[in-house]
């Protein structure tokens, strides 16, 4: 499990360091509503899994909210409930692109938060916070990042 977090380390730190020379304009290309993002899921240990959202409404400039939801496996005992659990919420994402002066299209930075209920979990409540980046390949398609209370690695499909 260790080799696991390093490489979701590994990937985020190159996501964000690549990211820094893309900077150069006003910034705000994110893609926003409209956007599903799908990714496999590690709680550092604890669980894997597979965690979706869909990002439905702008919430500001710069700030989308979507349905999301995630399948779990824990296998270390940690979880007294059984071996799997469903979670249902909803996931916050703020793109940092115009603060951050990122112009790049093909780059977005993001700080996401989770929260909802975890069917069969540890506890009833699911949450989470992490940051983040996506990279679009093309206007539909794109890989993605995230680091936080938890790890992910996904793609990202605009519908």
């Amino acid at each position: 499990m260790k080799k696991l977090f390093s490489l979701f380390l590994t990937i985020a730190a190159l996501t964000f360091g690549t990211s820094a020379f893309a900077q150069s304009g006003g910034g705000g290309n994110y893609q926003g509503p409209g956007v599903l993002n799908i990714g496999l899921t590690s709680g550092f240990g604890d669980y894997l899994g597979v965690q979706a959202d869909y990002e439905i409404a702008q919430l500001g400039q710069d700030f989308t909210v979507g349905a999301s939801v995630a399948f779990q496996s824990w296998n270390d005992g940690k979880n007294d409930n059984g071996d799997t659990s469903f979670a249902v919420g909803a996931r916050f994402r703020w793109y940092a692109d115009r603060v951050l002066n990122i112009s790049h299209p093909k780059w977005d930075v993001f700080a996401n938060g989770d929260i909802g209920f975890n069917i069969n979990g540890p506890n009833g409540l699911w949450w989470g916070i992490g940051i983040g980046g996506k990279f679009h390949i093309s206007e539909a398609f794109g890989l993605q990042a995230i680091i936080g209370s938890g790890a992910q690695l996904g793609v990202t499909f605009q519908l």
